[in-house]
């Protein structure tokens, strides 16, 4: 019978998804009625909430983005033209290794193809774009890559955290996929990432560009760029927050608000949409609110491995290994995949004694990171650590 094989860990497990369901019914009870009113896109849309006059789609920009600059054309014309593609791409990618052009890193640079080119700036967009355009016209197999970094949260303010899109560059052949990256030593492997469209990437584009212009203050212009990015995915739950930053930005908080609801509409997790509307409500002293929105936040937060991981990384540089092992195992239970968690499990263990147990994750982070920098600087560690046990 199927009931033989149940182990005590997972009666546990169940117990404990149980016990989540029965939270998440019971509070359903308490939703503030102004959380459930249906949010009204088209306003949001228009740009009203801020300008006396609604932004019409004649005036929404149409960056041509993957677009090839003549001089680009001629240098890669003379690239092996005799040669297969596969074979002119790692040419090109070696040119770029001797600099033969150059791009430096700018994360405020959002570019097209030819403007990355032309200026030898750019973030990890612009490069990416540059190089998707590129590899393509050399006749090469070449897609937009979209890896999901984790969120990062600050020591100093554990409810604060930054998320971002990494997007680099995949190109498959039946040689195999080789991965293109503006920081290739820093790429992780150990990332989910998925294969994403033009579509989906030209609206990451957009929403980079509206953002950037909104930080420079050019506020209509922001606007017309992330209405744009909208305009190509309506349902992007993070297209939805940027523009809910944008409202807030500019004290539109009515606006503001709606857009962040409507972020988790789409996505009921949505981390940044939660913070951002506690931080909201609270500075609007709707206190009922701003701690509706703390508590699905933190709801969300703690059952995430990767803050259980910083939660951990913090206590095992503040000496208390014993935190740092507690909220690694939680960590681990929810995801074994990440070498940075088994990695700190072993120096928290070895710190607290557990010798064979150190040994075993550091093991298993090991064949977790497949990436050659990351294990060096893994090695690194081990070494100082071991020959200051032995002094």
């Amino acid at each position: 019978m199927a009931g033989k094989n149940w182990s005590p860990l997972a009666a546990w497990r169940n117990r404990l998804w149980f016990g989540a369901l029965v939270l998440l019914l019971s509070g359903c009870a308490s939703v503030p009625d102004e959380v459930q009113l249906p949010v009204n896109t088209s306003w949001l849309l228009s740009g009203q909430p801020l300008f006396a006059e609604p932004v019409r789609l004649a005036e929404l920009p149409d960056d041509d983005i993957l677009g090839l600059a003549p001089e680009m054309r001629a240098y890669l014309a003379e690239i092996a033209p005799e040669s297969g593609p596969q074979h002119r791409l790692q040419l090109l990618l070696k040119g770029f290794e001797r600099h033969d052009y150059t791009v430096q890193y700018h994360a405020d640079k959002t570019l097209t193809a030819s403007e990355t080119y032309s200026q030898q700036v750019g973030n990890c967009m612009a490069f990416t774009v540059m190089m998707v355009a590129m590899a393509r016209e050399l006749g090469a197999n070449a897609y937009f890559n979209q890896v999901e970094v984790p969120p990062v949260w600050g020591h100093e303010e554990a409810q604060t955290f930054v998320v971002y899109r990494h997007i680099n560059m995949v190109s498959q052949s039946p040689r195999g996929r080789r991965v293109v990256d503006f920081n290739l030593q820093a790429y992780d492997p150990v990332y989910d990432q998925r294969k994403i469209s033009d579509t989906e990437a030209f609206a990451q584009f957009y929403s980079n560009r509206g953002l950037e212009l909104m930080q420079q203050g050019e506020m209509r212009d922001a606007f017309r760029y992330l209405r744009k990015s909208l305009e190509l995915r309506p349902y992007s739950a993070d297209l939805w927050a940027n523009l809910g930053a944008f409202y807030s930005r500019n004290q539109v908080f009515d606006a503001a608000e709606e857009s962040y609801k409507r972020a988790l509409q789409l996505q009921g997790d949505h981390a940044i949409a939660m913070s951002n509307l506690e931080r909201l409500h609270r500075r609007q002293e709707q206190f009922e609110l701003a701690d509706y929105y703390a508590k699905r936040a933190r709801y969300h937060r703690e059952r995430n491995p990767y803050y259980l991981y910083y939660q951990a990384r913090a206590a095992y540089e503040e000496g208390d290994y014993k935190s740092a092992k507690s909220q690694l195992r939680r960590a681990i239970w929810q995801y074994e995949k990440d070498h940075r968690f088994h990695f700190l499990m072993g120096l928290t263990r070895f710190r607290l004694g557990e010798f064979d147990d150190s040994r075993a994750h550091f093991s298993e982070a090991f064949s977790l990171a497949d990436n050659p920098g990351t294990q060096s600087a893994y090695n690194r560690k081990l070494k100082y650590l071991i020959s200051n046990r032995e002094e």
